[in-house]
């Protein structure tokens, strides 16, 4: 740099510049970070309401310990207030929902955080089907009707009749009289009837008889058949006339003292070999083993048609088996 004199004093060269900037850029100062950031205006944005804080209205009404259950929008739908402490899998846990289905419902993710209060969509639970009453078989007693007649135009028991009426031993109903047929009437199907409690024990004491007679298998299935529709297997203490115990052996035709009839193993001994007062038992009947199940029990007992006695073969049969193998 130079400089000459002048009337007006010292005179400054300009600098040499290069390129095409004829001009001196004049420096720039730089601000710190910190008064950049506080210098940016960001907007917030406005809170993001929960979807069920938009479904309310007015304010919030006071909430109960238990969330107060209301009828939704929709009829298959309930709307339920979460409780302090519950997560999205606590709520449809609690209405026996899964939690997949109530997310779904209610537009959330699996990271969704519920509060206290938040009113969640439940899809109610379908009412399970209704399902039918068994059907009951009764008869309406005409004049001159016996529980003896009625019971064999069914083919049922007398005293199974009179147990599942309450009526007692030498009872007739009056006409007009509506009488529950039992169910022992019914033809089985499917599978056997389960044997449980004393009808079990009193097929256990036939069977065990059975087996200290050596007798036929068939023999014990005739048994069965005959105890249970003379008496559904029950050992009871009244029947028609004098008939007592599981076969309802009357002592007037022959069977022995009614005590001893009401013993089981007694009376499935009497049914096997009958009884020196003049009851013929199975055994002791000609060509028995040629006979159907129905048969052979109805010349035996003499109580009900050998059709009423032949429904309950399959049952025996099925019975008998399990009886011997235990």
């Amino acid at each position: 740099m130079s400089s000459t004199l002048s009337e007006g004093g010292p005179v400054v060269a300009q600098p040499m510049t290069r390129g095409r900037h004829a001009a001196v850029r004049p420096k720039r100062r730089l601000r710190a970070l910190g008064s950049i950031a506080r210098s940016i205006q960001v907007p917030v944005p406005a809170p993001v309401s929960r979807r069920s804080d938009e479904r309310r209205t007015g304010p919030a009404p006071d909430r109960p310990s238990a969330p107060a259950v209301t009828p939704a929008a929709k009829a298959d739908t309930l709307e339920v207030a979460v409780l302090a402490g519950e997560t999205v899998s606590d709520v449809a846990a609690r209405h026996g929902v899964s939690t997949a289905s109530l997310i779904a419902l209610n537009g959330l993710s699996w990271r969704s955080d519920v509060a206290e209060g938040d009113l969640l969509l439940v899809k109610a639970a379908p009412k399970p089907a209704a399902q039918p009453l068994p059907s009951v078989r009764t008869h309406e007693v005409r004049a001159g009707e016996t529980a003896a007649a009625i019971a064999a135009r069914h083919g049922v028991g007398v005293a199974a009749l009179l147990l599942a009426n309450g009526l007692s031993r030498g009872a007739e109903p009056l006409p007009g009289t509506v009488l529950v047929l039992p169910d022992a009437a019914r033809r089985p199907t499917g599978d056997a009837l389960a044997l449980t409690g004393d009808m079990l024990a009193n097929a256990e004491a036939i069977a065990a008889v059975a087996r200290v007679l050596d007798a036929p298998h068939d023999a014990l299935v005739i048994a069965l058949a005959a105890a249970m529709q003379d008496s559904s297997l029950r050992n009871l203490d009244f029947g028609e006339d004098d008939g007592v115990g599981l076969f309802q052996q009357r002592p007037s035709r022959g069977w022995g003292d009614a005590a001893g009839l009401l013993d089981p193993r007694r009376a499935a001994l009497a049914f096997f070999l009958g009884d020196e007062h003049g009851a013929v038992g199975l055994l002791g009947t000609p060509g028995w083993e040629l006979m159907g199940v129905g048969e052979a029990a109805c010349t035996v007992q003499q109580l009900s048609t050998a059709a009423a006695y032949a429904k309950w073969e399959r049952c025996a049969r099925e019975w008998a088996a399990r009886l011997i193998r235990a």
